[in-house]
């Protein structure tokens, strides 16, 4: 489906993910007392304080159906271990703010429970072709007061580039470090929410990490989110 259709709750539903997003689990909270800070823990951003993530990503696709709006692919960013005041969203293949769309990505802003801020390409198809792969980075900082996210070199055949400016958000915040951020909590929180037998792979291929100073450190542990072999 190339064009932008309004579907009905349970489609949006199956994008929204399961999980639920307005809080956390009692399966995250289970965890959280393991996760570490990222880089620093004081208040002054010269000695090291971490300002600014980078999470590199990776989708293969297998055999999309247009006609079904699938599948549909969710990454997650926040800046410490909880759902619990602002994060952002990334859906692929659909948006569902203020309705259901069919096709395309949106990034979106949440404070809890309540959508606060929306972004979406220009290109609304629908996945369509075998074995695509996708590749973006999510991208978020603390700058003078503000907590920004935003998603950059999105490579895609089906929408082409994305991620070019058109996908950022931002908004006014206490914060002045991100050292609370956990790749392992952006790991649980994002999935692929419907039709995952039409996904080969979905992971996080790596983060980096920058200070005031600039880049930081660099993890290339992959986190492998999903994986499917028709052959199996």
């Amino acid at each position: 489906m190339n064009t932008q259709t309004l579907s009905g709750m349970s489609r949006r539903a199956a994008c929204r993910r399961l999980l639920g997003l307005a809080s956390v689990s009692p399966l995250a909270l289970s965890w959280l007392g393991s996760v570490q800070p990222a880089i620093g823990d004081g208040d002054d951003l010269s000695i090291g304080n971490t300002v600014r993530i980078e999470e590199d990503w990776y989708v293969k696709i297998g055999t999309p159906d247009p006609d079904s709006d699938s599948p549909q692919i969710t990454s997650v960013i926040a800046p410490s271990w909880t759902l619990s005041g602002k994060y952002v969203v990334f859906d692929m293949n659909c948006a569902t703010q203020p309705g259901f769309v069919s096709g395309g990505v949106q990034l979106q802003m949440w404070q809890d429970d309540a959508i606060i801020q929306s972004r979406s390409n220009a290109n609304w198809d629908s996945l369509h072709l075998v074995n695509e792969e996708i590749r973006y980075t999510s991208a978020m900082s603390v700058v003078d007061g503000k907590l920004v996210f935003e998603i950059l070199n999105g490579t895609s055949e089906s929408w082409g580039t994305f991620g070019t400016g058109e996908l950022k958000l931002e908004v006014d915040t206490w914060r002045n470090h991100l050292n609370w951020y956990s790749p392992e909590f952006t790991a649980y929180n994002s999935r692929v929410g419907f039709a995952s037998h039409r996904v080969r792979r979905f992971t996080l291929e790596r983060v980096r990490y920058f200070s005031a100073n600039g880049l930081r450190s660099t993890d290339d542990t992959p986190r492998v989110l999903h994986t499917y072999d028709p052959q199996m």
